[in-house]
Parts: structure tokens; C-alpha cells; sequence
């Protein structure tokens, strides 16, 4: 049986870190549990962990909980401090009646926009526009739709800052590997 295999059998938030940009604090995990120091190397844990007495694995299986723990606070952490910068922003610029309008302006192009595509599209395939040279039609049409995705993304930052959103998956999983590693280095 490979080392990983009884890691993910007894410590499975420890087995998922491993594979993840959180791998450098798992390893710290199972290298204090099963080597009594913090900078164990592979070999070394592998090593340990095949010849693991019930006692350490054990120890492993409170590593993995206390582990989980760390992990589910600091994602409460995280996400605390996203609402409280979110409500900073907001607060901010809540009286300021030209942001309003900013976005009020942005929501009418952005339709504006979208109703002209939708008309153009939908005559084109009524055959109520003649089409004299295919290539112009695909150039104006990639244009368009460059500039209907840029308007598009705008007015989702307008939704996004009137009405609320949630914190991307990618910044999360950056900003909690981060934070993660500060807590496995005592920070």
C-alpha cells in the first residue's frame, strides 16, 4: 500500500492538502506527527508513515481534525474580511449620486448594445439583410462581439457592486493558500 493511500485512509483533509497549493503545509502536518519536526522530507515521511504504530496514526487522525478546523476558520476569516471591504466600498461612495448614474449609464449601453445584436442577428437569419461579402460580416461581427463582451463584463461589476457577489474561486483558493502557509510557519 503507498504512503499516500494510508494518509488518505486516516487523514483525509491532510490527503486532499497534498495535491493542492496547500501540499507544503500538509507536509508540514505529517512530518511533526510522524517525524517530531516541521521539515521532514518525502522519503522520510513516506518512510514513517509505512511503518506507523496505531499510536501515530492516531495522532494523524487529531492532526487532520485540528487541521480542518485551521482551515474552515480561516475560510470564515477570509470571508469576513471580503464582506467588511465589500461594505467599505460601498459605503463610501453610497452618497455620491454621480456612481449611481455611472452605473445607470453603463446598464442602458450595455442594452442598447445587446438590442442592436439581437436585431441584427435576428434579421440577418429572416434573410432581411443582404449579406454581399461573408468576410466583412465575420470581421464586424467579431468586433461586435469584443465589444459587446467588454460592456458585458462591465455591467456585471455595476450588478456585481449594487446588488452583491461572491468572491471568485481562484482569489479564494490563492488567498487561503496563503494564509494557510502563515499559519503553518506560526504567523
Amino acid at each position: 500500500m503507498d504512503w499516500k493511500d494510508i494518509v488518505r485512509t486516516v487523514a483525509p483533509t491532510v490527503a486532499t492538502a497534498l495535491g493542492s497549493p496547500l501540499a507544503g503545509t500538509a507536509v508540514r502536518v505529517l512530518s511533526e506527527v510522524f517525524l517530531g519536526k516541521d521539515d521532514g522530507t518525502e522519503a522520510q515521511i513516506a518512510e514513517a508513515v509505512k511503518n506507523a504504530t496505531p499510536e501515530q496514526l492516531l495522532a494523524l487522525k487529531k492532526a487532520d481534525q485540528d487541521y480542518a478546523i485551521q482551515i474552515k476558520q480561516l475560510d470564515i476569516k477570509l470571508e469576513e474580511a471580503y464582506i467588511s471591504d465589500v461594505q467599505d466600498a460601498r459605503h463610501a461612495h453610497s452618497s455620491d449620486a454621480r456612481v449611481f448614474w455611472l452605473g445607470i449609464a453603463i446598464l442602458i449601453t450595455f442594452s442598447l448594445i445587446m438590442g442592436a445584436v439581437m436585431w441584427t442577428a435576428h434579421s440577418m437569419l429572416l434573410g432581411g439583410m443582404t449579406i454581399k461579402d461573408p468576410s466583412i460580416v465575420a470581421v464586424v461581427f467579431g468586433l461586435v462581439g469584443t465589444v459587446l463582451g467588454y460592456v458585458a463584463s462591465n455591467a456585471q461589476q455595476v450588478v456585481g457592486y449594487f446588488f452583491g457577489s461572491s468572491k471568485g474561486s481562484s482569489d479564494k483558493t490563492e488567498a487561503m493558500a496563503k494564509a494557510v502557509a502563515g499559519i503553518g510557519q506560526g504567523k
